[in-house]
């Protein structure tokens, strides 16, 4: 009997399956590789501030703390750089922006992020606006280089590359059954997917689409993350993620010419540089009602967990969020009220 089914291999399952393999235990992870979840669709961006409202994140410094050293301490293992501590240049679009960033910047917990002197004009490379403003202090993870290469150095056994059946699944009192694979409980990391889960889909992921490009700009620096209507965030060879557009009704992966149409629109204002378009994707994020991730053990069976929810900050509470679970389950220490899926009781005995 191995100690954990992990279903799911994004962000979430890989960071269980870490904390995992950093206390011994055996673990057999299941995801279809050609599930197009949102974390190997995602810019990577690890920032615990909201500049659209110049807010902090729900528990974003400890997070972000957490994550830095956590990405940093992964590196040496696999022999391999993912994390670049990288600023963001939020552009402003109107000198009435600087006071609004200029108070920002004295305001608890964002003072050790935004800078308080505002950089009055961009490059040649940027339409000249109104300047901008630099956050300092975070990074960028190379997600689908860290996900490829924990894959390629583990045993190839600890993985099972298929969809999972959720109809094969049999559950006991001390321990769960999938295909002869017996082991002590199984976690539950499937993104969006989730909704076709029957166990864990009476809870409130709503889901949200986003569409972005991939373009390539010779001349645009690679040392910052561009903040105005939509991020772009450089990928390294002259490549850059730009996006991402966001729709709570369209729940397909299929890129659109709507969407399109915006994010080139949204590009356009702020590019003053030759760039083509390489690729145009889309996927689905895993939001929730409430915007906090869900964490925690089914309310019958106390060998499911979830950790799911992750919406667009899963490189910054990932690592955070799968220690807690792990500690839930090894010593029973309480999930903060928070994330702890139990703040949706309701929605179980009283489903929809």
């Amino acid at each position: 009997m191995i100690d954990s089914i992990i279903v799911g291999y994004g962000l979430a399952g890989f960071n269980i399956a870490w904390q995992m393999s950093q206390h011994q235990k055996e673990f057999l992870i299941i995801s279809d590789p050609t599930f197009k979840g949102a974390s190997t669709n995602a810019a990577g961006v690890c920032n615990p501030t909201v500049l659209k409202r110049y807010t902090m994140a729900w528990n974003g410094i400890d997070f972000l703390n957490y994550a830095k050293a956590y990405y940093k301490n992964i590196e040496p293992e696999l022999d391999n750089q993912f994390f670049y501590p990288l600023p963001i240049h939020r552009i402003f679009y109107k000198e009435v922006e600087h006071n609004d960033w200029i108070v920002a910047s004295q305001r608890e917990g964002l003072t050790s992020f935004l800078k308080s002197e505002l950089v009055r004009k961009t490059t040649t490379t940027l339409k000249n606006k109104a300047g901008y403003g630099i956050v300092e202090g975070l990074g960028k993870l190379e997600i689908n280089t860290l996900l490829k290469r924990y894959k390629e150095t583990r045993d190839p056994n600890q993985f099972l590359n298929e969809s999972f059946d959720h109809s094969a699944l049999i559950i006991s009192k001390n321990s769960i059954e999938y295909k002869g694979i017996i082991a002590k409980r199984i976690i539950f990391c499937e993104g969006f997917g989730l909704k076709q889960n029957p166990w864990f889909d009476y809870l409130p992921l709503v889901g949200s689409k986003g569409e972005y490009l991939i373009i390539k700009a010779p001349k645009l620096s690679r040392n910052q993350i561009i903040k105005g209507s939509v991020f772009i965030s450089p990928m390294g060879k002259d490549l850059f993620w730009v996006g991402a557009s966001f729709s709570r009704n369209d729940k397909t992966n299929t890129p659109t010419v709507e969407g399109n149409s915006w994010l080139v629109e949204k590009l356009n204002t702020l590019l003053n540089t030759p760039h083509e378009i390489v690729k145009h994707e889309a996927a689905v994020r895993p939001t929730v009602i409430g915007r906090k991730p869900l964490l925690g053990v089914h309310p019958l069976h106390s060998n499911m967990f979830i950790l799911n929810g992750l919406g667009t900050r899963g490189v910054l509470m990932a690592p955070l969020l799968s220690k807690w679970l792990m500690k839930y389950i090894d010593e029973g220490k309480q999930i903060p009220n928070e994330v702890a899926i139990n703040r949706f009781e309701s929605y179980f005995s009283n489903p929809k």
